[in-house]
């Protein structure tokens, strides 16, 4: 049972069993992500003019607005 060949197979095997549990968390995580794109900023949330420009806001009477 300690042949090279049973211990390269183990090494495999146990490679293989880490990368599948590397595809079901990326793919998890991927799925649970939030989206980025357009529409996904509380402008209310915003408080300051400089974070109001960053994120693409207007800043008029102290209030960031899309």
């Amino acid at each position: 049972m300690e042949s090279p060949v049973v211990r390269i197979m183990l090494i495999a095997a146990a490679v293989a069993a880490a990368a599948a549990v590397v595809a079901i968390m990326w793919t998890m995580l991927n799925t649970n992500a939030p989206d980025t794109g357009p529409g996904q900023i509380d402008y209310d949330r915003v408080t300051t003019e400089k974070l109001c420009k960053a994120v693409g806001g207007t800043w008029t009477n102290s209030k960031c607005t899309a």
